[in-house]
Parts: structure tokens; sequence; C-alpha cells
């Protein structure tokens, strides 16, 4: 029996050991395949990590070239924030090279191009505005900066934020696969150890104290540190097993420490942003001008807080309104067309005056500049830009004219007053020597007459306002000079026109009153005057803008006379004929009846019909 015992004890102790064996091969290969995942799942973490790192370095610097931005406009020497600038775009081109060899992510790669695009668009941005900044152009820098370069900025960071965001949704993805592949192989180690407990209680009771317990505790504390971790707490746990190195448990406890250092950078990112967004809203209100933005319909999406200054509008009372809402109706209506006119060719406003609504309903005059900006795809997505009150300075224009036309006005009624008395006093020493030369007599008093039409023209310069004289007054006035000088009542039929009076050009004056004197004067020298109503007779009457004077004297043509084709004409006519203008006046003589009737047309060039003549009239 001692020998079945001892057969049976070493049969059992054979069979206990083959089990062993076969249990611990099986544990040996599930061993195995754990730490084999467990590296993969290492090797992943230590990447994703390395990731983050990369992405936050580059966000830091991308806040770093904001800040070198605004200090362009705040340093008198700029060359070395501009290498600043310049060594911190390669820095940046690095981390872009280096991160494009270690992404092997579909998604990663796509967010990472959009970062390289962004980057070279804020970096063509930049150069422009260190360009106009460097060429003194301060105000078009400052709205470079505005428009171009800090939109463009923050569309780099913000795709920055999405690559560190999307690398650290991967890190966390690996760390939950390496759990998972912890629990399994948990699982399956317990499975064999179950199987193995009927013919090895006391290996069992040695596995379970020697290995399933501690990795069971080592199991539960890496799943209370992903829960942790998902909660938000990422320095919590034993402060021993926080500083113990190698294996799983480690691991995560490195992970949990290096995810909270990454979201403390990333709150230090934010904090840094913001802090960077206040100090260029800042600048913004320090500005005098308003600054805006609208979308496509002109309708307002931004409005800086000096609106309420020029215009009497808190900014959020004007958000959704358009451009045109606060303009005068007629001025809207110009402006639509305008604007519209340049937003279909997405060019830039460039100066746009325009008058506005003040809230008390004065009227304020802006001057608009702004620039189109666009999507990624390259679609149109508003316009933004800056409005300077420049009312005061139109007023002060306005006046300054005002004062420069009056002076003018003053200045010339002086000068053709004073050539006025200057004619006046040669018609004196004419008349004198007609006197004093009886026979030179009628050879000095044509002159004598052609001398006092001029002086007419000058004297009714002499009295007018804008340099404008009207055809009534100056045919009036010549028949009253003519009447004087020979004694020969003249009728006159000059009434106001009734479809607004006719003004002649300056520059036609005179020649229009040397002919009209002529013809009175030869009215006036033919006239049959011991006839009852025979003497002349002046007419003038209007058809649109062109005035009709008729002379009306007893008489009769010579039979050879025709004004036309020069035959017949005296010395009178014959100046009359050298002084018609090429155009504008047409001369017709005939017979009617007892009498000579001529008629004289005038109009355009010779009469003045220009908006400004007509709203003078």
């Amino acid at each position: 029996m001692l020998g079945s015992l001892s057969r049976a004890r070493r049969f059992g102790l054979g069979a206990g050991f083959v089990l062993l064996l076969l249990g611990g091969g099986i544990l040996f290969l599930e061993l195995g395949q754990l730490a084999t995942e467990h590296a993969i799942a290492e090797r992943l973490i230590s990447r994703d990590w390395n990731n983050i790192v990369l992405t936050n370095r580059m966000a830091a610097m991308t806040n770093a070239q904001g800040q070198d931005l605004f200090l362009l406009f705040h340093v008198t020497d700029q060359r070395p924030v501009r290498e600043r600038i310049s060594e911190r775009a390669m820095a940046i081109d690095r981390l872009l090279e280096e991160l494009e060899g270690r992404l092997d992510d579909a998604r990663g790669r796509e967010l990472l191009a959009e970062v390289g695009s962004r980057h070279r668009h804020y970096l063509s941005s930049v150069g422009e505005v260190s360009g106009l900044l460097a060429a003194g152009q301060h105000e078009a820098s400052s709205r470079r900066l505005v428009g171009e370069a800090v939109p463009a900025l923050g569309v780099l960071q913000a795709s920055v934020s999405t690559l560190n965001q999307s690398q650290a949704a991967m890190l966390t993805q690996a760390g939950r696969a390496s759990l998972t592949v912890s629990e399994s192989a948990r699982r399956m180690l317990g499975i064999v150890l179950l199987a193995s407990a009927a013919v090895m209680v006391i290996l069992s009771t040695w596995v379970i104290r020697s290995v399933i317990r501690p990795l069971d505790k080592e199991l539960q504390e890496a799943r209370a540190i992903v829960e942790q971790i998902a909660g938000g707490h990422l320095n919590q746990g034993p402060a021993a097993q926080r500083g113990q190195t190698g294996g799983l448990l480690a691991a995560m406890y490195d992970m949990q420490r290096t995810l909270g250092g990454q979201i403390l950078a990333r709150t230090e990112a934010e904090n840094a942003l913001r802090e960077s967004q206040q100090r260029f809203q800042g600048l913004i209100e320090t500005l005098r001008d308003q600054v805006w933005e609208v979308d496509t319909a002109w309708r307002y999406t931004y409005l800086s807080p000096q609106v309420e200054e020029i215009l009497g509008y808190k900014a959020e009372e004007l958000l959704g309104a358009s451009f045109f809402d606060l303009m005068p109706p007629d001025e809207a209506l110009r402006m639509t067309g305008i604007i519209e006119a340049i937003g279909a060719r997405c060019a830039a406003i460039v100066a746009l005056e325009g008058q506005h609504l003040h809230r008390n309903g004065n009227r304020v005059v802006l001057e608009r500049s702004g620039r189109p900006f666009f999507n990624e795809c390259g679609r149109l997505l508003g316009y933004r830009g800056l409005d300077r009150d420049i009312t005061q300075r139109k007023e002060a224009e306005a006046t300054r004219l005002a004062e420069a036309g009056q002076l003018r006005d003053t200045l010339v009624r002086e000068v053709h007053h004073r050539i006025k008395n200057n004619l006046q006093t040669v018609t004196s020493l004419l008349r004198r020597q007609a006197e004093a030369h009886p026979g030179a007599a009628p050879v000095i008093d044509a002159a004598l007459a052609q001398v006092q039409a001029v002086a007419v023209v000058h004297g009714l310069y002499g009295r007018v306002t804008q340099h404008r004289v009207l055809l009534d007054e100056l045919l009036s006035t010549l028949a009253s000079n003519v009447q004087e000088l020979s004694g020969v009542s003249i009728a006159r039929d000059v009434p106001a026109p009734q479809q607004g009076r006719l003004l002649v050009r300056e520059n036609e004056t005179v020649a229009l009153a040397l002919i009209l004197n002529e013809l009175l004067t030869n009215a006036v020298k033919h006239s049959t005057v011991q006839l009852p109503g025979a003497g002349p007779h002046v007419v003038l009457s209007q058809e649109g803008r062109q005035g009709f004077i008729r002379i009306l004297n007893a008489g009769r043509l010579p039979s050879d006379f025709d004004f036309a084709a020069a035959r017949g004409l005296g010395s009178g006519l014959g100046l009359v004929r050298a002084l018609m203008p090429a155009s504008g006046m047409s001369i017709d003589f005939r017979q009617a009846g007892p009498r000579i009737e001529v008629e004289v047309r005038v109009g355009p060039p010779v009469l003045d019909t220009s908006p400004r003549s007509l709203a003078y009239a």
C-alpha cells in the first residue's frame, strides 16, 4: 500500500507537474502576448504624446507671433521684431516638417496640411503689413492688420488648436485600447488558473497570492486612472504609485501626468490668446474711426464702440441693420448702386464718401474704406473696414470755397466797376473831340457808341454776383444807353421770361453787346421819327432755351442789301458780321410793309444752359 501510495503520490506529483508545466506554458504565452500588446500600446502612447508636445509648441509660437505683430506698431526699431517673426516662422516650418514625418493617420495629415496653408497665408499678410509700415503708410498698414493679418492669425491658431485636439483624442483612444487589452488578458488568465485549480490547489493559491491579486489591483488602479482622466482629475492617486517606473500602471500614471501638463499648457495658451484678443480689442477702441464688419447682404455683424460717438447709436442697436438704413433716401439710392457694383467685383472700398443720419437727425459725412474677406474655399463672406467722420472737414471746405467765391465776386465786381469808370472817362474825351472836330463827329460817335456798349457790359458785371449777365437785362440797358446817346425814344417790350431767365456766357457778353448796340444804333439812325409810332421798337421773346430779339423801325432796305451774302452793308453791319459767333446766333433782315424788321436768334452756346446756370436763373 505504501508502494501504491508512493506511486500514487509520484503519479499525482507527475500529473501535477505536467499540469503545472501546461498551465505555466499557457500562462507564459498569455503573458508574452500581454507584453507584446503592452509594448505596442506604450509605443502608440509615446508617439501621440510627442505629437501633442510638438503641436503645443507650435501653438505657443503662433501666440508669440501675434504679440510680435502688435509690437510692430509700438516699437521704434522694428528690425528685431521682424527678425523674431522670421525666426519663429522658420521654427514653425521645422515643426510642420517633423510632424509630417510622424503623423500616420489621414485626419492628422489633413489637419497638418491645413495648418501649413494657414501659416503661409498669415505670413503673406504679415509681410504686407510690415511692408506698408516700413513705407510709412501707417493708416494702410492698420487697415491691412485689421482686415487680413489678425483674422489670418485667428484662423491659424484655430487650425493648430484643432490639430492638437485631434492628437489628444488619439492619445486617449490609445490609452483606452491599452486598458481593453489588459482586461482581456486578465480574463483569459483567470480562465486558465480556474481550469488548473482542481489539481493545483497549492499552486493556484500561490498564483492567486503572487500574480492574480497584484494584477487585479493594478488593473483596478488603471481603470481608476482612466476614470480620473475622463473626469478631469489628472493629478490624483497614491504618491508611491505615481512615482514608480516601468509597467503598464506606471505608463498610465505617466499618461495621466502628461494629459495634465497638456491641459495646463492648453489653458495657458488659451489665456494668452484671450489676452491677445483683449489687447487687439483695446487697440480698436483707441481708434477714432469706427471699425465694422458686414455680411454679403451688407448687414452689420460687428461695430466698434466708436459708432455711438459718431452716429449716436450703440453698437448692438445696429447689428443686423444694413449700410443703407442710416442714409437719407436719395443718398441710399445713390450709394446702393455704387457699393453693390463694388461687391459684385469683390473689389476694395476706397475712401467712399456718403451722408448718414445721426440719431438726432443731423447729417454726418463718413469716408468709408473696406476689403472683402473669404472662407477657406474662397467664397465671399463679407467686408471689413473703417468709417471716418469727415463732416467737419467737408463743412470747413465748403466754408472756405464760399468765402473764396465771395472774395472773387467782390474782386471781379470791383474790376468791372473800375473798367466802366475808365470807359466813361474815354466816352467824355470822345465827346469833347466830336465837339471840337465837327467833321469827324460821325466817326467819333460810332466809336463812342461802341465804347459805351462795352461800358454797359462792365457796368452790369459790376452789379451782379457769380459773373452772370441776363439777356433781358443786357438788352434793356443797351436800349436805354442808345436812347440816351441819340435822343431818340426806343419802345421796349422786354418782359422777364416765364420759362426761366436766359443767361449769357461770360466770354460771349462783350461781342453780343456790341452786336445788339450796333443794330439798335442802326435802327435809330435810319428810323423815320416824324411818323407817329415810327420810332424803333424792341421785343424780346423766348422759346425753350432760346431767345428771340426783334428790332423794328420805319424805313426800307436798299435794293442791293443782302446781309447773308455781305452785300450792301455799311461799316456798322460789317462789324456785326465780324463779331457773330460760329454757332448759337443768327440774324435775319426783312421788309415788313413800311417797317424794317431785324430778328436776332440767340441760343447755346452763346447762352449758358448748364445745370448751375439754370439753378442761378
